[in-house]
């Protein structure tokens, strides 16, 4: 899709911020703004699908989040086993 120019007007103490995290990053300020907006449309269509099928507002968990949440202390190999063997049980 082709490209089309913006003008911004960003506080600038943000911009620097936003700077250096794209020189550390190897990125300029163009691609991390789009990166944004397209993090901030795909994250609409998303919550606008979820209502659609009545799942209701998400909310977003990151990948640092994740092992956070995860149950402590439960053995994942005995379970699947377990669901494995109800399966064959029930054919």
């Amino acid at each position: 899709m082709r490209k089309r120019k913006l003008t911004l007007s960003i506080r600038g103490d943000i911009l620097e911020e936003v700077k250096k995290y794209a020189i550390n990053e190897g990125k300029n300020l163009s691609s991390i703004i789009e990166e944004y907006f397209e993090y901030f449309v795909l994250e609409k269509w998303i919550n606008d699908l979820a209502i659609e099928l009545n799942l209701g507002e998400l909310t977003p968990t990151s990948e640092l989040e994740i092992p956070l949440n995860r149950p402590k202390g439960l053995d994942s190999a005995k379970i699947v086993r377990e669901i494995r063997d109800e399966r064959l049980a029930n054919i």
